[in-house]
């Protein structure tokens, strides 16, 4: 299991860790601000034909086109159609690719902002063995998942959609 306090480290400031969830089906993702771009009100995607399921299509923003997934599917889990108040976290991606500098993350409601302290992450066992997971943690006795965006980039970037 990668070092999930390293994951979240970009978002680190003075021994607090600057983080949004973002509400799934059945869990709750955890990310540093600074990899979020932004958090729009979600719209439909232009789908994509023979793409694999946990790919939804791609959204326009800010005059970019975005890829849109579902992290639960891509991750394991059922795919979960959108709710009313769903939202799409629009991530900075980090291996540097010109072609895929953003992905869209949907999102079950509305992502909030929560100062955690360095010291109030602890890591949790990956007991599902599930996909595009850099880790788990006990946050303030909510379970969280940490998405490994790597991943999740390698992953569109062998679509070649």
């Amino acid at each position: 299991m990668a070092d999930t306090k390293k994951i979240v480290a970009a978002g680190k400031m003075e021994g607090v860790i600057h983080c949004l969830t973002i509400p799934l089906y059945d869990e709750t993702v955890l990310l540093p601000n600074a990899a979020v771009a932004e958090v729009i009100v979600y719209k439909e995607p232009t789908p994509i034909d023979e793409a694999p399921e946990w790919f939804l299509g791609y959204i326009e923003w800010r005059e970019k086109r975005v890829p849109l997934i579902s992290f639960e599917a891509m991750s394991g889990k059922e795919l979960q159609a959108p709710v009313q108040n769903s939202r799409i976290a629009v991530l900075n991606t980090i291996i540097g690719n010109a072609q895929l500098p953003y992905v869209a993350v949907l999102s079950q409601g509305i992502p909030s902002l929560v100062v955690v302290p360095e010291h109030g992450l602890e890591d949790k066992a990956d007991e599902d063995n599930r996909q595009a997971i850099g880790g788990f943690v006990d946050l303030n006795g909510m379970k969280a998942v940490i998405p490994d965006i790597d991943e999740i980039e390698k992953r569109l970037t062998q679509l070649s959609l």
